[in-house]
Order: structure tokens, then C-alpha cells, then sequence
């Protein structure tokens, strides 16, 4: 008796140029380094665009608020419609963080700039200060 193993051919797909993948390890991903490099160099491109696009947006927060910031009188309150008239975005900063242990006070920061809703549409605005506690716990000092 004669036995015959057929070995089943599989093509992989590159996922770069969509050709099929004819020589190389069964698991392999790509047809050639070329494709490899054009395929992850396009992830890298759109996650940078992403990244710029949202440090323009902080970039653009933190100058409004600097430039709406009144060091001779900084009580003063600014309404939520002038922050968005002058471009402001809510949903963006850099980070929060807490007024005191026992003040449960959240200033949203966009870089050296913040600000914490003093009451209903109404914002006072700050400079960062040389030491902060974020929320969560980890206090930092900034010179």
C-alpha cells in the first residue's frame, strides 16, 4: 500500500497590497518588507494626525484661557458662551486636578491654564501653580 500526503496550500492575503502571499512562514503577514513598512507607516501617519489635531485643540484652549485670565483681578468669572465664542473646547485638558482634601473643587487644566465652574455657566479661571494634586491622589510640583 502507497500512501500520499498532500500538503494543503494556503495563500495568505498581504494585508498591505490585498496580493496573495506565495513563499515564507504560514503565519507571514506581509508579501515583502516594503509592504510592511507602507502598511505601518500609514497606521503611524493617522494616529499622528489624531494627536496633532488634539494638541491643537489644548494648544488653542490654553492660550484662550491665558489670554481671558485677569492677574489683577482673578476672582473674575467668565461665562461658558464667551469661552466658546472665543473657540474654547470643553471636552479637552490636559488634566484635573482637586483644590483641597477637603474641598472636593475639579480644575480642568489645559497645560499651565485652568479653570472650575464656580457656579452654573460661570468659570474663574487660574494659573497653574507650582504644586498640584491631580485627582487620584499623585501630587506634582512644577517649577
Amino acid at each position: 500500500m502507497s500512501y500520499f500526503h498532500m500538503m494543503r496550500v494556503s495563500t495568505s492575503i498581504c494585508l498591505n497590497c490585498e496580493k496573495p502571499i506565495r513563499s515564507g512562514r504560514s503565519d507571514k503577514k506581509f508579501c515583502d518588507a516594503g509592504c510592511k513598512d507602507e502598511y505601518n507607516n500609514a497606521i503611524k501617519t493617522n494616529e499622528h494626525s489624531q494627536i496633532r489635531t488634539i494638541g491643537l485643540i489644548l494648544k488653542k484652549n490654553m492660550r484662550i484661557l491665558k489670554k481671558l485670565y485677569d492677574a489683577k483681578n482673578p476672582d473674575r468669572q467668565v461665562r461658558g458662551d464667551v469661552l466658546v465664542r472665543e473657540g474654547f473646547e470643553f471636552g479637552f485638558y490636559t488634566h484635573i486636578a482637586i483644590g483641597s482634601l477637603n474641598n472636593k473643587n475639579e480644575f480642568h487644566f489645559c497645560y499651565n491654564f485652568g479653570y472650575r465652574e464656580v457656579k452654573k455657566d460661570h468659570y474663574q479661571i487660574y494659573p497653574l501653580h507650582k504644586k498640584v494634586q491631580v485627582k487620584g491622589g499623585r501630587v506634582f510640583h512644577f517649577k
